[in-house]
């Protein structure tokens, strides 16, 4: 396996309605892409009896989320991984709708909200290896 500090690790920081795209540079992790629930509409699937309109909206925008790691993985893009940090529900719901090629290239999870945390202040909180990330192979 090799290892990766800079790279093509793409950070993902997501809530029940808002998500971040993150790339480590030059020791920095700097914002790429965000968007939030209310810009992006997503198809809940089969939810439990019961389920809140709350829940269907976080099922929806985990899938969302899902889908963009999909299109990210299946695009023939060099992409070394994917770091992710949501609430645990959440960090759920995204890694129930994964394909086979985007969990494949999961690095590490972290089940903690960090998207209210500033990009300049976010990398410590990702307990990034001196040596970088073991990527997958």
């Amino acid at each position: 396996m090799s290892e990766a500090r800079d790279g093509r690790v793409i950070y993902v920081v997501a809530d029940g309605g808002k998500v971040r795209f993150l790339h480590d540079s030059a020791g920095k992790l700097h914002d790429v892409q965000d968007f939030d629930s209310e810009k992006h509409e997503g198809t809940p699937g089969k939810l439990p009896t019961g389920a809140t309109p709350k829940d269907a909206a976080k099922d929806g925008f985990a899938r969302v989320v899902a889908d963009r790691l999909n299109a990210l993985a299946n695009s023939g893009e060099k992409i070394d991984g994917f770091v992710l940090a949501a609430p645990p529900s959440v960090l759920h719901e995204i890694r129930t709708h994964l394909g086979k090629p985007a969990t494949a290239k999961l690095i590490k999870t972290f089940d903690k909200d960090f998207t209210n945390i500033p990009a300049h202040d976010l990398r410590k909180h990702f307990d990034i290896p001196v040596t970088g990330w073991v990527l997958p192979s």
